[in-house]
């Protein structure tokens, strides 16, 4: 037999792939946690972990991204489970979100399950667009926000909204107009924040390596931090550039040749939780008024 708690030690180490770390996370020698695997292992019959000599790392055999999922949701069931007894049903709802969406999302989304779904639960993960398709397929998120369009096992990849990009330059800098070229901005001045393979490649068209630039971002947090001497610029989302216009320190621009607009996706598992599939139905309207759609939610992009 084995318990939650070896389930718990199974995904914390099929995140650190390294025994040590484990222990760490979870306060257990790595002795107890190299155990307690080999006891789960023997009580399903499979290896999971792939351990040899030699090998830098450690890492999931076939049986065990299988397994890694169910791993996933026995111990989400039992958490729900555990507040059978506690007065109160408190459904959990799991985000992964973009930092670039934080401010101008998640408040809303907040506001809006307060008043609809109040004995809910939300908690909220920051990660990258590749990553949280790998969350939502092993129910570690229930929704995800990602600037890429992928076709992913099991997983419903939905066409959310997208938005313009624009130049914003600290106040300052002194500028010709309300448009400019990409022709006038220097790359040594840029505050250079990714934003997706489209703009990537607009970006390839019109200057050099990334590296040329002032200082390469991969959080869109840090570009108010960073962009904070005249002559500096930025290309980013139209949401982004007018929360940073409003604080009365920056100006924007559009561009005579704007990259391609920001385009958001909405990414569910394509078998959700009974839980997690009634708060979706529950916050449907309130990612369509986001998006400023009235009716039916974006393209389905992917199902499979």
């Amino acid at each position: 037999m084995y318990t939650n708690e070896d389930l718990q030690i199974f995904v914390d180490l099929s995140q650190t792939l390294s025994f040590s770390q484990t222990a760490r996370n979870l306060h257990l020698s790595q002795s107890t946690v190299s155990k307690r695997i080999k006891d789960l292992e023997t009580a399903l019959q499979v290896i999971l972990i792939e351990r040899g000599q030699g090998m830098k790392s450690l890492r999931l055999t076939l049986a065990g991204e299988n397994f890694l999922p169910i791993a996933n949701e026995m111990l989400s069931l039992w958490k729900d489970a555990c507040h059978l007894g506690r007065g109160r049903w408190q459904s959990s709802f799991t985000i992964a979100s973009l930092s670039s969406l934080n401010i101008q999302v998640i408040p809303t989304i907040v506001d809006y399950l307060h008043g609809h779904a109040p004995a809910t639960h939300l908690q909220v993960m920051t990660s990258h667009s590749g990553l949280i398709y790998d969350l939502v397929e092993r129910h570690q998120a229930d929704l995800g926000f990602s600037l890429i369009a992928r076709e992913y096992q099991n997983t419903l990849v939905e066409k959310w909204f997208s938005e313009p990009m624009v130049v914003v330059r600290p106040i300052g800098t002194e500028i010709s107009g309300p448009v400019c070229s990409p022709r006038d901005l220097p790359q040594e001045m840029e505050i250079y924040n990714y934003s997706g393979i489209g703009f990537q490649a607009w970006h390839d068209q019109w200057w050099a390596s990334v590296n040329n630039s002032y200082v390469s971002l991969d959080n869109a947090s840090l570009v108010p931090l960073m962009l904070n001497k005249p002559g500096q610029w930025s290309v980013m989302q139209i949401s982004m550039a007018r929360q940073l216009a409003a604080t009365g320190q920056y100006v924007i621009q559009k561009l005579t040749n704007p990259p391609p607009d920001r385009v958001y996706y909405l990414v569910t598992h394509l078998h959700p939780t009974q839980t997690a599939a009634h708060i979706l139905s529950v916050l449907r309207p309130c990612l369509q008024s986001f998006a400023g759609q009235e009716e039916s939610a974006g393209e389905v992009i992917h199902k499979g």
